[in-house]
């Protein structure tokens, strides 16, 4: 089988040996040796079947080996050694999230082709990460990382919102619904959100602050739905070595 150009075989476990090890490998990838993705897939097929395991009564085994491998290729590119981490440990994370996605992706009703899917995957993750930028910020990001235009970046942004909102309606109680869209002005007349003041006359709360109290609430609520089990874990981690690099660059200049 062949996703996304790498071949991921139905049985291909080696043991290392005296081979390079998945950290070199990774370094290997990053320069641009195609053997090297490979390599670093077979050495580590094994691991990815124990990983796997848990997902199987949803999924076809092999259908999660594959998404796993992406993902592990996906880590393996923005891998640092200065993180001072082990790269299946780094990897960890966002290999669970990736077939925790696509074991939701495989039950839903909803039709996306496999590519946009993971476009929309991706975007996900920018859209968490950046989730106190401007839309014009997040296009820019989202250009880069996806090597897109900015209107197909745009357009992206904007399906993964509409699915967001879809989520948000099986999520969240009406009454909750409708006080997350009328504070962000989604659906509102030129998109103004209202206030906690209005929303508390409109929705009937208890003053400005039982409105505001109820929001921060609906959110937290969909952040756990979102973000929470491997793939808040893999954001938790990003943020942690983003920071931790910021803080090396400060000290070493």
């Amino acid at each position: 089988m062949r996703r996304g150009g790498v071949p991921v075989a139905k049985n291909m476990y080696t043991v290392a040996g005296d081979g390079p090890c998945n950290e070199a490998l990774a370094l290997r990838i990053q320069a641009g040796d195609k053997n090297a993705a490979e390599r670093l897939i077979s050495q580590n097929e094994g691991y990815l079947t124990e990983l796997t395991r848990a997902y199987t009564p949803w999924c076809e085994l092999e259908d999660l080996k594959q998404e796993a491998a992406l993902a592990l290729l996906d880590a393996a590119r923005r891998f640092d050694p200065a993180y001072g981490t082990k790269l299946l440990t780094y990897a960890a994370p966002v290999m669970e999230a990736a077939m925790m996605d696509y074991a939701a992706r495989d039950s839903s009703s909803l039709s996306i082709p496999i590519s946009r899917y993971n476009q929309l995957r991706r975007v996900a993750y920018l859209c968490a990460e950046g989730w106190d930028s401007s839309d014009a910020e997040l296009v820019k990001v989202v250009c880069g990382e996806l090597n897109v235009s900015a209107k197909v970046a745009g357009a992206l942004i904007k399906e993964y919102r509409t699915l967001l909102m879809q989520r948000m309606e099986e999520v969240l109680t009406p009454r909750e619904l409708n006080l997350v869209r009328s504070y962000l002005g989604i659906g509102q007349p030129d998109e103004i959100g209202m206030t906690f003041q209005e929303l508390a006359i409109y929705l009937h709360y208890n003053g400005p602050s039982g409105a505001e109290k109820a929001y921060k609430a609906a959110l937290r609520k969909l952040k756990r739905d979102l973000y929470g089990g491997a793939y808040g874990r893999w954001l938790s981690a990003q943020k942690g070595i983003r920071a931790a690099k910021a803080e090396a660059e400060q000290a070493a200049g």
